[in-house]
């Protein structure tokens, strides 16, 4: 396929959408979302729902999963003094008991702060800043009152687990609940690490998956999906654009899938991504980086699942690069017309 300059241009990549289409809460049962399928082929357009996946599918292909686990990585806290509670936002692990953090309002090195429980109420869990980073995150440690030594990245989780509010993305506004802690993770995650998460895998019930492990051969990565899947495209032109780095891992059973004959289908663009990153360099894991638009397409995916993306995002432009820009400017027109969900909590669109 040709890329036309305004392939690389980024309002190429913008679309209106009605707010009503923004999906707040995820369809239940996860079966009757709804799925578009398109054919590249030939260039048509079904509507089905998720309970017709194995129906469209071809039993020929090989799934490929992304079984991060999304972490409960936002934090409330108040800092010490008895200011108001503060947004924190945990990212990654920066050394050994350091830690990456995004907080809400200004923030100076050595404030410290207390972690609150899921009513707001202080713990003796702390967090002191260390440095702030010219990116605006700021590289924390954290602590216990029933130990001197700061907490590891092992033990930070925990305490995640029992003081951390599922992360949903900043679109959603309003407060998590208990059933998105279930909702917004997939049923078949099981590394943690992901403060996002991978959204074509949240269409799948337990039930469902378990029937398409009988029916297809299904393999895994793993990829721990960053606030970087959120970050906007500042350069006009997006071959300019830096994209974000996220650490991954493959395992032998997706090296295999991705190295022999199968047609392989990406269950989201976070699986197609180290699946073509793993084409290009052979590294089972490390830190993933690849940037997939009109100038750089897919290699060795043959089919895409994946939800509705926002405008002028990488993701948009990775489906682009699959089927081609003015291709799936005129599905989203479609999908529009149909009422479709879209992002994270929305609707599905199969790439055959």
């Amino acid at each position: 396929m040709c890329a036309y300059t305004s392939d690389f241009e980024l309002s190429s990549y913008d679309y209106i959408l009605p707010p009503e289409l923004i999906a707040m809460h995820p369809t239940h049962p996860r079966c009757d979302g709804r799925l578009l399928v398109y054919y590249r082929e030939s260039g048509r357009i079904e509507h089905r729902h998720f309970r017709d996946f194995c129906e469209v599918v071809p039993r020929d292909y090989a799934l490929v999963c992304n079984d991060t686990k999304v972490l409960k990585a936002r934090l409330y806290a108040s800092r010490e003094g008895g200011e108001s509670v503060r947004e924190i936002l945990f990212h990654k692990a920066f050394g050994k008991s350091r830690f990456l953090v995004q907080i809400r309002g200004r923030t100076k090195v050595g404030a410290v702060f207390r972690i609150c429980d899921r009513t707001k109420y202080p713990t003796h869990f702390s967090m002191r800043v260390l440095e702030v980073l010219d990116n605006g995150l700021r590289v924390v440690e954290f602590g216990s009152a029933d130990s001197s030594a700061p907490l590891g990245i092992s033990e930070l989780y925990v305490m995640l687990e029992s003081c951390g509010h599922t992360p949903l993305p900043p679109y959603i506004k309003r407060e998590d609940t208990l059933e998105d802690s279930t909702d917004y993770q997939s049923v078949f995650a099981s590394n943690a690490g992901a403060i996002a998460a991978p959204t074509a895998s949240l269409h799948f019930s337990e039930e469902d998956f378990a029937r398409i492990g009988a029916l297809y051969k299904v393999c895994f990565v793993t990829l721990h999906v960053g606030a970087g899947t959120f970050a906007n495209v500042q350069s006009q032109d997006i071959r300019a654009h830096t994209m974000h780095s996220e650490s991954y891992a493959l395992s032998s059973q997706a090296r295999d899938a991705i190295l022999g004959d199968s047609k392989l289908l990406c269950i989201g663009t976070t699986t197609a991504r180290v699946v073509e990153y793993f084409w290009r360099t052979h590294q089972s894991q490390g830190l993933c980086d690849l940037f997939l638009h009109p100038g750089n397409v897919p290699q060795r995916m043959d089919a895409l699942l994946t939800n509705f993306h926002f405008p002028k995002s990488t993701l948009l432009m990775l489906v682009s690069a699959f089927v081609g820009r003015e291709e799936v400017m005129r599905i989203y027109e479609c999908a529009i017309a149909h009422k479709y969900k879209f992002f994270s909590y929305g609707d599905g669109m199969l790439i055959l």
